[in-house]
């Protein structure tokens, strides 16, 4: 799969990301009372860029990797936003830590959602591991 960087995200797809995120946000939070206690581990608000990387068709995963907005982490997973959908289940995602260190996980797409006024896609990730480098 072909990734999109967010230099070529349209003018109107880089006005959307703050309104998709605080749209999510509100949802989760009408939501919250009744799933919170089914989650084993508490989420954090974490409005910031991680490293996505996708496998090509030959289960390889690609040099090629791209900045999506992050919504919420745990220590399971998170949850992110991007203007395509993806087909993938097994994707690879790198959360910073710290000023130059990015942790990448190999992680299993869980849900995914269409928010269709928008243009762009949620996902939710768990998380199966880190990735030894």
């Amino acid at each position: 799969m072909s990734l999109i960087s967010l230099e070529q995200y349209s003018e109107k797809q880089n006005r959307a990301i703050n309104r998709v995120l605080d749209t999510l946000d509100c949802i989760e939070q009408r939501t919250n009372v009744h799933y919170s206690e089914k989650r084993s581990h508490e989420r954090k608000n974490f409005r910031g860029l991680v490293w996505l990387s996708i496998p090509d068709g030959t289960q390889e995963f690609d040099q090629a990797m791209t900045q999506v907005w992050s919504r919420s982490i745990s220590q399971s997973g998170l949850s992110f936003i991007y203007p395509m959908r993806i087909y993938e289940t097994q994707i690879r995602v790198g959360v910073p830590v710290g000023a130059n260190q990015i942790t990448w996980f190999r992680a299993e797409i869980v849900r995914q959602k269409e928010i269709q006024e928008e243009h762009f896609w949620e996902f939710g990730v768990r998380f199966l591991g880190k990735v030894s480098v």
